[in-house]
């Protein structure tokens, strides 16, 4: 637990000092925010629930930088067998031309894996990520729906497992 706590504060800070870096816009463009649901599968924990949010810069109009925070319970065995699992993730984005308001986009990056429960064994599954995934988007009038699968190695301390969110989102 202690382990995780840790890890989780390291990628806080890393969060704050990437959102201070100035980025440059070509086209001036403001930063977008996303919320979104996830359901998360996972080799280590099994399948959870959760809530996603999405702070994106555009570079240029093709490229992007995201930064995502999830946070998923895995409940179904019940409260006191709960694990949360927190996600932060950096990711460069491309998003494809588009057809008619809708776009597909490819995403990549680095994040952490931090699970936290009473159990110990959970410091173990605890680890930097490496995620690449597809998207869609679908415009709509101030708003935009998003869909997509963004799977992640993680590498824990003793071996390496997979964790794959599917989410769905609106971006305001």
């Amino acid at each position: 637990m202690k382990k995780s706590m840790r890890l989780l504060h390291v990628v806080f800070v890393l969060v704050f000092v990437a959102l201070a870096l100035p980025i440059p816009h070509a086209n001036a463009q403001a930063p977008r925010f996303g919320l979104g649901f996830e359901v998360l599968g996972s080799t280590a924990d099994g399948l959870g629930i959760g809530l996603q949010g999405r702070a994106s810069a555009p570079i240029n109009a093709d490229l992007s930088l995201g930064i995502d925070m999830g946070a998923t319970g895995f409940v179904l065995g019940g409260r006191r067998d709960a694990t949360w699992v927190f996600d932060p993730q950096v990711a460069a984005i491309i998003t494809l031309p588009s057809r008619s308001g809708r776009a597909l986009y490819y995403l990549a990056g680095l994040g952490a894996y931090i699970p936290i429960s009473d159990d110990e064994d959970n410091d173990a599954k605890a680890g930097p990520t490496v995620h690449g995934g597809i998207g869609w988007i679908q415009t709509l009038r101030e708003t935009t729906f998003f869909y997509e699968i963004n799977p992640a190695l993680v590498i824990a301390q003793d071996q390496v497992h997979l964790a794959v969110p599917l989410r769905v989102g609106i971006i305001f």
